[in-house]
């Protein structure tokens, strides 16, 4: 699971969670430190009750009161008024009756207050020295570590933010943009991903130019001298001769509209242009291309549009129906197509293989010569771009090669 999360919301999850962790840890603090004084101020306060309580039975005199006052840093409240407004007003956090006598502890005003009782004597003494529980001082350090989480968390998205502006360029030159120029903005490792990606780039845009050139350079130099040749051949008188030579230049033709169809499909710039038309359009658009005779060809065609590149699907079926006859066992092929499916049909032996080693470029079951294991790769690649399905079936002695439109 976390393998399917990505960089930033894993970081922003370990950063929610931190936050979280330090408020509960400082909750948690304050709760047990809170506990902790409030159980200091209770023993001190018992300390002094007791100590006063038992100098009460030995009627202490005003002197060794003022000694106790100096040592546990109290002073007596002696107005009258004050002592009731206190035992009134004030909050009792405590009342406790001993053997030696009676003591309460008071909050009034934000003071802490004692008061003893002991037959014959009434005293109220206040805290000079209280222990005042100081929440400010935690609540600062919890501030310092929050402030500390955001500023990390700040400095790591910063730090991060050219990884996601270098993955946003990768996709583009995914996606066939191969225009991208990508800069770096640091000297750390993303900058030398970024540094190295942009050379692969300028690389890769430097071979695309070379191999098309070349292609297209090839293929201009081969037509010429092919057409002539087959031009020659023709005045040819013997038959045989002529007939062996019209067919070397025709297959030698025919592998250069293939090479031609192969690198316009796999090139990054190639762009489907794609009209409404119906399936016959595309079916006699496929005959001409073919140049045979229909005879060999049957069909049962439910006609219907679609929205194709009219070119491009002429060649994927225009192959299909090649492969079909030429490697049939009574060269002959049918046509059954409808909105959900269309259907290349022919008699033979069943594959050897699964349909996806026969789509890879220059894969043949065997040696041939006439084929040049480009056909199925080249309908695959058409179908795909269509965002079509081409599958395959064997059924009672017949191969079906079946593209999905819906």
């Amino acid at each position: 699971m976390i393998k399917n999360i990505s960089i930033s919301s894993f970081i922003n999850a370990i950063f929610t969670i931190a936050f979280v962790a330090i408020l509960i840890t400082f909750a948690l603090f304050i709760n047990l430190d809170m506990q902790k004084h409030q159980i200091t101020q209770k023993n001190r306060y018992e300390i002094i009750a007791e100590n006063f309580l038992s100098v009460f039975n030995k009627k202490p005199s005003k002197s060794q009161l003022d000694k106790l006052y100096d040592q546990f840093k109290v002073k007596q409240v002696k107005n009258r008024e004050e002592k009731l407004k206190i035992l009134n007003d004030g909050y009792e956090l405590l009342i406790k009756k001993t053997y030696l006598g009676t003591y309460r502890i008071y909050l009034y005003d934000s003071e802490y207050y004692l008061y003893a009782q002991q037959l014959g004597y009434n005293l109220m003494l206040k805290d000079l020295h209280s222990n005042k529980y100081n929440i400010a001082v935690i609540i600062l350090i919890l501030v310092l570590s929050l402030s500390t989480i955001l500023f990390l968390y700040i400095i790591l998205k910063r730090k991060l933010k050219p990884l996601k502006e270098l993955n946003c360029e990768i996709t583009k030159f995914s996606k066939g943009d191969l225009n991208i120029k990508i800069k770096p903005k640091s000297n750390d490792e993303i900058g030398e991903i970024a540094k190295n990606f942009d050379a692969a780039i300028t690389l890769i845009n430097n071979q695309s130019e070379s191999k098309n050139l070349f292609m297209r350079n090839m293929m201009h130099e081969l037509k010429t001298p092919i057409t002539k040749a087959m031009f020659i051949a023709e005045t040819l008188e013997d038959e045989r001769s002529k007939m062996m030579l019209q067919k070397a230049f025709k297959r030698m033709d025919d592998i250069i509209k293939e090479l031609a169809t192969v690198e316009r499909i796999t090139s990054k710039t190639s762009v489907l242009y794609k009209e409404i038309t119906s399936f016959f359009n595309i079916y006699r658009k496929t005959l001409d291309i073919m140049m045979i005779e229909p005879s060999n060809i049957s069909s049962k065609i439910n006609d219907f549009t679609f929205e194709v590149d009219i070119s491009l699907f002429s060649v994927a079926l225009k192959n299909l129906l090649d492969n079909g006859i030429k490697f049939s066992t009574d060269k002959k092929v049918s046509v059954i197509a409808n909105k959900k499916r269309i259907d290349v049909i022919s008699k033979g032996c069943e594959l050897k293989y699964k349909l996806d080693y026969y789509t890879e470029p220059f894969s043949q079951e065997e040696k041939r010569a006439d084929g040049f294991g480009l056909g199925l790769y080249i309908v695959k690649t058409i179908v795909n771009m269509h965002k079509y399905k081409l599958k395959y079936s064997y059924k009672d002695g017949y191969n079906y090669f079946s593209i999905i439109t819906a």
